[in-house]
């Protein structure tokens, strides 16, 4: 069967085989019948079209029971880029939809801001998603913005977390024992190391925990225009409020307080404000 005649179903499929088997390492049958909520058998199907279709591309592994990308692999389906991934990855986790997977943007006028156009290093952000998928560490050079020089630090990475304007990872640093964010563009280099994680994903706190955050409409406001911004953040009446009730993991709430200036304090966040004002000071950042 030729490409241009497979439904458009199935070309999401065959778009995230390859995509998950470039990033991530590795893809089986089940995590794409899951996703896509359609039989092994289709899935199955799925495969043989593209090894057909790029011979050499993909690789079966019979221990994991998966495919994994070739020595000579390149993309066919997609360009390959960082961005291309966590673009996909953002929508999905924006939307929990397959339908980010196909083009967009046809016959919509539509404008946004332009985001950082820095480029990611294609070869470390494989070798974190990789790590993240097997639970593995990686050992990378970092640029902190506290030393001179980068250094280098062996980590365990077990989520990727997009903080309003930047991608961060998650992880388990091994030589101060603590878990930590790192601004992925910050790695500069990156190579697996092939031992189990030390922790358990259980052990870290901030990530586990939850913190309650209450947005309201500013006191400035009058109440015409309290219930206008009240519709535009999606408030809901609590105690007869109009309340924005967020629920945050606690290592995220100092980038959303950042993001939306309530960091700042009430007279720089306007139109909106924090009910409980001491937030801003408890989780402004290096005091977590």
């Amino acid at each position: 069967m030729s490409l241009d005649k497979v439904t458009h179903a199935q070309k999401q499929r065959l778009q995230f085989i390859e995509t998950v088997a470039y990033w991530e390492g590795m893809v089986g049958r089940p995590n794409v019948s899951n996703i896509f909520d359609v039989s092994e058998n289709h899935i199955t199907r799925d495969f043989a079209l593209y090894r057909k279709s790029f011979p050499g591309n993909l690789d079966y592994d019979v221990t994991a029971r998966a495919y994994r990308p070739s020595k000579n692999f390149s993309p066919k389906l997609g360009a390959g880029s960082p961005e291309e991934y966590l673009a996909l990855l953002r929508a999905y986790l924006d939307t929990k939809s397959t339908a980010v997977l196909p083009s967009i943007g046809h016959g919509v006028e539509a404008a946004c801001l332009p985001p950082s156009s820095a480029p990611l290093d294609k070869d470390v952000l494989r070798e974190i998603t990789r790590a993240l998928r097997q639970q593995k560490g990686v050992l990378i050079r970092y640029q902190s913005l506290t030393s001179p020089a980068p250094a280098a630090r062996e980590v365990w990475p077990h989520a990727l977390v997009f903080a309003g304007v930047r991608w961060h990872i998650r992880a388990y640093d091994h030589k101060r024992g603590i878990f930590i964010d790192l601004v992925l563009h910050r790695v500069l280099s990156a190579k697996p190391v092939d031992r189990p994680s030390p922790f358990s994903i259980a052990e870290d706190i901030d990530w586990q925990r939850t913190v309650d955050i209450d947005i309201l409409p500013s006191s400035r406001l009058n109440t015409s225009q309290r219930a206008v911004i009240a519709k535009e953040y999606g408030m809901v009446e609590i105690d007869g409020t109009w309340t924005w009730r967020v629920s945050l993991k606690r290592c995220l709430v100092p980038y959303f307080l950042r993001w939306l200036r309530l960091d700042l304090g009430a007279e720089h966040s306007y139109p909106i404000e924090l009910k409980d004002p001491d937030l801003s000071r408890r989780f402004r950042f290096g005091d977590v």
